[in-house]
């Protein structure tokens, strides 16, 4: 169960990560544009124990291209 908690936790980051940044290039004047990288870069490193946002990338990336875990039936 904590697998695929971490597993959508991380892969959710990463989305808010990169969307973040999509945003920020739409949008460049805007102030809350600029901030948004910022934060989703560091939730993303908190996440995966990182002090480099290019290193919790990568990490998340090689997280994110493995199958999703499987459930397990319920006993």
């Amino acid at each position: 169960m904590e697998w695929t908690i971490a597993f959508r936790t991380v892969t959710a980051a990463l989305r808010s990560y990169r969307l973040a940044h999509a945003d920020l290039l739409r949008d460049p004047a805007s102030p809350l544009r600029h901030r948004r990288p910022d934060d989703t870069a560091y939730s993303l490193c908190v996440l995966l124990g990182q002090r480099d946002i290019d290193h919790a990338v990568a990490q998340a990336e090689s997280l994110s291209a493995r199958p999703w875990p499987k459930r397990r039936a319920p006993a």
